[in-house]
């Protein structure tokens, strides 16, 4: 059975920097990760999206170019390049964090933590199971998309943040629920690539938690990207049905041809 002082079960930005810390402080370390290192943040969340706004920014770029006297012709957008790019930024900063795991010292045990004494941890890995001890025990097992069952989320019409940074094709129409940061993100990147956006939202206005400078410049810029945005709306239910994404709000009937209805925003503690 392998010691250490510290053991965190979780390898994301709460993770990795603890790790990465306390073995800096002189403690043995051990990192527990199912899953790449990163968390959400690399791999699902900040880094995907930024990478993939930088491709519609560039889209966006190019289209005015003419208004600048560049004359680029016909502009047209891959998707999968600009899907393998993003694939390719993420792998370089999981690798480095890697990296910065064994210049410190910090042991990476894959598979899936369980606490079971107040000094025990059960990893469930791919090789069976193993028991490590730790003088101190950090829970840092993050987020994930709620799978909300009215939503009926199947992964293809109705998708969640995960599924849309990996999109193979650019859809026609695409129906986001929750007009937060990360669904206003969305919406810029997929609007840029050419979709006509939609977005429901529960609150009076979009980006709550926000200043409301902000909140007008995004919606204005929004205004301008033909981006659709009804407030106030409670979503109670989503259906797919002859290939179309459907959208049963308080007395509204929203359809969407080769549409996806999107949810953000919500999310729930792994567990």
């Amino acid at each position: 059975m392998k010691e250490f002082d510290v053991v965190i079960i979780g390898g994301g930005p709460g993770g990795y920097v603890a790790a990465i810390r306390a073995a800096q402080g002189g403690a043995s370390v051990a990192v527990v990760e199912k899953d790449n290192l990163g968390g959400t943040c690399l791999n699902r969340g900040c880094i995907p999206t930024k990478a993939l706004y930088y491709s519609a920014k560039a889209v966006s770029a190019v289209k005015k170019a003419s208004e600048f006297g560049v004359n680029t012709g016909e502009v047209s957008f891959d998707i999968t390049k600009a899907m393998a790019r993003k694939d390719e930024v993420v792998t370089k900063l999981v690798k480095g964090i890697g990296q910065l795991f064994k210049g410190n010292g910090v042991e990476l045990i894959k598979g899936k933590g369980i606490v079971t004494t107040p000094n025990k941890v059960k990893v469930i890995g791919e090789d069976g199971e193993t028991e490590i001890t730790a003088k101190s025990i950090i829970i840092a097992t993050g987020s994930e998309p709620a799978l909300i069952p009215a939503f009926n989320i199947d992964g293809e019409k109705v998708i969640t943040s995960t599924e849309a940074l990996n999109l193979k094709e650019v859809p026609e129409s695409m129906l986001i629920i929750g007009a937060g940061v990360m669904g206003c993100e969305f919406a810029t990147v997929y609007a840029k690539f050419g979709t006509k956006v939609t977005m429901v939202e529960l609150m009076p206005e979009i980006l709550q938690t926000e200043d409301k400078q902000i909140v007008r410049v995004v919606t204005k810029a929004f205004k301008e990207l033909g981006v659709d945005i009804h407030l106030s709306v409670t979503v109670k239910s989503v259906e797919t049905k002859d290939g179309k994404s459907v959208n049963f709000g308080p007395g509204d009937f929203v359809t969407f041809p080769k549409g996806l209805a999107c949810v953000w925003d919500i999310k729930e503690p792994v567990r």
